[in-house]
């Protein structure tokens, strides 16, 4: 039994204004606002309605009812939890928030257990690869966490939940813009003793997260300032393999301090530096595993001939993973460098989307990948759709340097196609399908070479072959999602 209390009784009237909600515009497909249902590829929008109107604890019971996605838990909340997107690893679903990729560079897949979507406004899936636009990584799609900010004025809020196991959830927030001036913050904590995760033990594991968001910034003239910061830290309790009980403590966040400046009505150029952590230490030992991402992004859009875009970035980034303890500890800083352009081609009932990038990663080598989305619109109510595209991901620092760890090991990669309709029924009425194919070489698998000993290879592929149908209805009182 779950009580839930909107905090919003407890302070009047006041409380309940809410700002007017806008038609969401996504930024995962292009790198730049645009309407989803005009986007040459399998998007879905979750947006602040659905999260408040779903029981979802956490993020991942928000994304195990999308089509194509598919969940894996190791327990309650705060257990290890993996994404899997249309088949393929829960290292090739990159994980993002506000734009900026939130994975670990140990395991090489993000801590989605610990994010609160009570301090989402949105959440963009995009599937299917996109690395020309996000970088490595992103195989088998991308999930682009949107925080809450505000609409104009002033806007707060909050809740309190009490449930089984001595769980306590409690959020608030509070925003204001206005004068081309923005403030906001969110704070939401979670606890509970949650409940034993094995089958055959009696031990409960608990799970303790704190989490919060603030962002400021200002325009003047012609240029606009934002600085944001994102961050959940607590414990978890588990037991290891042997049903021993054991806890650690977390922190994961993502910093940013970006500047915007509009120098023409045809040249936009964003200039961010973007700072990531993902920390685990171990409190029955000295056991721990910490990655710090430092990287400064340049990126300029460009109009062209009116409807057409033009997109031009570049990012230097530096990575430090740190093991200390285990069987192989390591202490590795790793520099890599990217580049890309995209080309996005309106001619009224047929849209091309072209993109390119190049990495070079100091100790994983060099690897460029390509992509091409097209859509032609049939009717008002009916888009067709089609792509090709490469993608690919860096090895992570456990593969390179953990136990059976290869230094030599090459990124893995994909060549995936797709082709897809979208049919509006009627307003709020939407069918859509997607036929998919996507190859994978260079997959890395351990290599057994004695019992008890062995060490990652590049040796294996993979072909994965999908059909994707969606019913989406969006109604006043109720959202309803089908699909499989």
């Amino acid at each position: 039994m779950k009580l839930t209390l909107p905090l919003a009784l407890l302070l009047g009237p006041a409380a309940l204004c809410a700002a007017e909600t806008l038609e969401p515009m996504v930024v995962t497909a292009t790198g730049y606002a645009a309407n989803p249902t005009e986007m040459p590829a399998s998007m879905e929008v979750i947006t602040r309605d659905e999260i408040e109107n779903s029981v979802a604890v956490d993020l991942a019971d928000l994304l195990r009812f999308r089509t194509g996605l598919e969940i894996g838990r190791n327990g309650g909340p705060g257990q290890a939890t993996s994404l899997f997107i249309r088949g393929t690893e829960s290292d090739h679903a990159l994980v993002m928030i506000d734009g900026v990729p939130i994975q670990s560079g140990s395991v090489g897949s993000a801590a989605i257990q610990h994010i609160d979507p009570r301090n989402l406004e949105r959440i963009e899936i995009y599937k299917g690869p996109r690395s020309t636009l996000w970088g490595s990584g992103a195989i088998g799609g991308v999930i682009n966490l949107i925080t809450r900010r505000g609409g104009e004025g002033a806007d707060w809020g909050g809740s309190l939940e009490l449930g089984g196991n001595d769980t306590t959830r409690a959020a608030a927030r509070a925003s204001w813009n206005g004068d081309g001036k923005r403030l906001s913050a969110s704070v939401s904590h979670q606890q509970t003793d949650g409940f034993p995760p094995l089958e055959n033990s009696k031990i409960d594991r608990g799970y303790r997260n704190t989490s919060f968001d603030l962002a400021a910034g200002f325009d003047a003239g012609i240029h606009s300032f934002d600085l944001a910061h994102w961050q959940a830290q607590g414990n978890n309790e588990y037991l290891d393999f042997f049903g021993t009980p054991l806890d650690q403590d977390f922190l994961n966040s993502r910093s940013s301090l970006g500047w915007r400046a509009r120098f023409t009505d045809r040249w936009e150029s964003l200039v961010e530096v973007t700072h990531v952590r993902d920390h685990i230490d171990q409190n029955q030992s000295s056991d721990s595993v910490h990655t710090d991402r430092t990287e400064i992004r340049w990126q300029n859009e460009i109009t062209v001939n009116g409807s057409d875009r033009l997109l031009l970035g570049y990012q230097h980034g530096r990575e430090s993973v740190e093991a200390v303890g285990g069987w192989t500890p390591y202490d590795i800083d790793s520099t890599i460098q990217e580049a890309w352009a995209q080309y996005d081609l309106d001619r009224g009932a047929h849209r091309l989307i072209a993109g390119a990038r190049y990495l070079d990663h100091e100790d994983a080598g060099s690897k460029p990948t390509w992509s091409l989305n097209y859509g032609y619109r049939l009717s008002d109510n009916t888009r067709l759709f089609a792509s090709v595209a490469t993608a690919f991901r860096v090895p992570s620092a456990n593969e390179r340097y953990g136990f059976g760890g290869n230094p030599d090991l090459k990124p893995e990669e994909s060549t995936s196609y797709e082709l897809g309709l979208r049919h509006t029924l009627a307003p709020g009425h939407e069918l859509s399908a997607s036929l998919y194919r996507n190859d994978l070489e260079n997959m890395i698998q351990w290599v057994p070479t004695g019992l008890w000993t062995g060490y990652n290879q590049n040796v294996a592929q993979a072909r994965i072959d999908g059909l994707e149908l969606n019913y989406d209805f969006r109604g006043e009182a109720l959202d309803l999602h089908l699909g499989g």
